[in-house]
This record gives structure tokens, C-alpha cells and sequence, in this order.
């Protein structure tokens, strides 16, 4: 059994009609997950947006869910839900207006841990970048990357737990579901498009 817990976000903001949401998971420093888990793991979850703050539009804020999952990784029941410590909302504080809907910055996750022949990985997807973080050739700017990439390395920065962030490998028909932790962290060189899924 290996319990994770999901912590999210609802995006919002004039400069993202129909809002989003952003997720992260985590394997929890105690078994089975705690109140003080849950409120660490939110805690750090928030840090990557304060860190990438920024580059966040000043039209884009990130409201965090109290409500943080537990979830048995290995079949997807929900076994429990703890209540965590609030997390202010993040709003971006750079000027200007955002790029189409569907252009949206990637931050890739990396894991050491191959399942059925392939190595498992992540994503997280940061929605509406500014203009101005677009280069003359339709690629996200130096700068941009180097902040997304120091953001996702706050996640391997000790919290007040010993969780660790890790990638949720969903079970399906090939095996069971699997959490590795999360061991790298990076940047696409290129703009991402995340199609409508359920959450």
C-alpha cells in the first residue's frame, strides 16, 4: 500500500477566462498521510508559484485548495482527505497582457524509475504567459526557462515533513499504479498546449 496525497490549485483570473487547474502529488513523510503533511506539501506546492511570481501575469492568481487528497497510488482509491493549513493566493505581478489561451509554459518532471520499458515522468503546466516572455521566434525567452526551472527545484527544498514531490503513474490495465519521486526538474525550451481533461 502506498498512500500519496494530491495537493491543487484552482487558477483564475481576467487573464484566463474559464480558470484551470493545477495539481501536484506527493509522497507523505508520514504513513498513510497526516494533517501536517498535507499542510507542508501545500505549503511547497504554493512555493513554486511564489517563486515563479514574477513571470506570472498580474491578471493570473492561484487559489489553493485546504483539501488535500489521499490517495492509494498502487489502485487510485481515494482513502481520505486532510484539511491543511490555508495557503495565501498567489497573483502574478508582471504587467502586460498574456499570450492565446492555448500557449502555456511546461515545467517537466523527471523520475529514475522505468515502467514497462518506458522511464515515468511529469508535467506542469503554467498557463498564460506574458507577451513580453516570448522571443522573436515563437519560443519561450531565456529568462522565462531559468525562472521556471529554479521554481520547479523548490520542490527538493527540506519542508517542515520529511513528503517528498513524486509523479502519480495511474493503473490501468498493464499493472498497478506506482509514485516515484520526483528527481529532476526542467523547463521545455518550447510553448506546451494542455488539452481539456478531467480533474
Amino acid at each position: 500500500m502506498a498512500v500519496i496525497l494530491r495537493t491543487s490549485a484552482v487558477i483564475g483570473g481576467t487573464g484566463l477566462p474559464g480558470g484551470g487547474l493545477s495539481t501536484l502529488y506527493w509522497a507523505p513523510g508520514t504513513v498513510g498521510g497526516s494533517t501536517a503533511d498535507a499542510t507542508d506539501c501545500l505549503a511547497r506546492f504554493r512555493g513554486v508559484f511564489t517563486s515563479f511570481i514574477a513571470r506570472i501575469p498580474l491578471s493570473i492568481n492561484y487559489t489553493f485548495d485546504q483539501t488535500v487528497l489521499a490517495i492509494e497510488a498502487t489502485t487510485g482509491v481515494l482513502v481520505q482527505a486532510f484539511t491543511a493549513a490555508p495557503a495565501l493566493t498567489v497573483v502574478g505581478t508582471l504587467a502586460g497582457d498574456v499570450l492565446p489561451r492555448q500557449t502555456q509554459g511546461l515545467l517537466r518532471w523527471g523520475t529514475a524509475t522505468v515502467i514497462n520499458g518506458r522511464r515515468v515522468r511529469g508535467r506542469l503546466f503554467m498557463p498564460a504567459p506574458a507577451e513580453d516572455q516570448n522571443d522573436t521566434g515563437g519560443t519561450p525567452i531565456a529568462a522565462y526557462q531559468t525562472a521556471l526551472t529554479t521554481a520547479g527545484a523548490t520542490v527538493f527544498v527540506a519542508g517542515a515533513t520529511s513528503s517528498e514531490a513524486c509523479v502519480w503513474h495511474r493503473p490501468n490495465a498493464s499493472g498497478p499504479g506506482a509514485s516515484p519521486d520526483i528527481t529532476s526538474a526542467a523547463a521545455s525550451p518550447t510553448w506546451s498546449l494542455l488539452r481539456s481533461r478531467r480533474s
